[in-house]
């Protein structure tokens, strides 16, 4: 049976040192063999860092990191490696300070990684049906502050039981705002979409199958009618980004947000979240 498991040791196995590691890049984006019949190879003097690979008849080169999160970065490619093993692991978040510490390098530099690899997460467009579930978050600021929700972020998600999430930091909670979040996420067809009671989705929800749960009212199961994945969706991030990274700017929220969904995304194997990982940084950035 196949190991689902994917950490330091499988990483060093696998690479070892930076030339495995573009070595690895090259062969996953290209193929050996050149149009002329020629062949590539690493080439080993006069390119920086040694990331280029030349053809051996017409001279054509490339360089597998071009136009991805690893150009022009001086940090060995081992190191980006550990980042993103460590980063695909670490469900509940990773700070750029204990980045920092387990690679040696600078704040500046492990913050520097950890935005790149955020940005570098999109959602699928791929729009949810069957059984889902759409609620509203807040993320941020403290309870405790009078008129406490204009000093959070407003996030909206929704979760296909069974299936993917989409989530999104929004300006605020309208109507409108709930309206292109469900159009652009959540099909009509074969859907049953279950809320709260909220009455921001009355009309917006017209068209869909919706039943509902009335929180005010003190009912949160009826049947298998709930929004119990997408509130223990919110429990997760509030408890990650507390514990794990203190706070989070707003002006960055939505690339952490794209991170907590990539992970949901991706929860039932490590082997296989990293090598996504990998499968979506080796592409140049849009």
């Amino acid at each position: 049976m196949k190991s689902t498991k994917y950490g330091l040791t499988s990483l060093r196995k696998q690479f070892p040192t930076d030339r495995a590691c573009i070595e690895f890049m090259f062969d996953a984006m290209h193929g050996r063999k050149c149009s002329c019949g020629g062949s590539y190879s690493l080439m080993k003097n006069g390119e920086r860092k040694q990331r280029t690979f030349q053809c051996s008849m017409c001279r054509n080169k490339i360089s597998p990191t071009a136009g991805t999160i690893f150009h022009k970065s001086d940090t060995p490619l081992v190191l980006w490696f550990h980042a993103l093993m460590v980063f695909s692991n670490a469900k509940s978040g990773m700070s750029a300070s204990a980045l920092a510490r387990d690679l040696e390098v600078t704040y500046k530099t492990a913050w520097r990684m950890l935005t790149l690899i955020r940005k570098g997460l999109k959602q699928s467009e791929d729009v949810l049906h069957g059984d889902v579930e759409l609620d509203s978050g807040y993320i941020g600021g403290t309870a405790k502050q009078k008129e406490w929700k204009r000093n959070k972020s407003t996030v909206f998600a929704a979760v296909q039981r069974g299936g993917e999430m989409r989530a999104e930091v929004v300006r605020d909670g309208g109507a409108k705002a709930h309206k292109n979040f469900l159009w652009k996420n959540v099909s009509t067809i074969d859907t049953r979409l279950i809320t709260d009671k909220t009455n921001k989705l009355d009309n917006v929800a017209i068209g869909y199958d919706r039943h509902s749960v009335d929180h005010s009212r003190g009912e949160y199961v009826r049947g298998d009618i709930h929004v119990n994945n997408v509130e223990t969706f919110w429990s997760h991030v509030k408890r990650s980004i507390k514990g794990t990274h203190k706070a989070v700017s707003p002006k960055h929220l939505d690339g952490y947000i794209n991170a907590f969904v990539w992970h949901y995304n991706n929860r039932h194997s490590d082997s296989e979240r990293f090598a996504s990982l990998l499968g979506v940084l080796m592409q140049p950035a849009n």
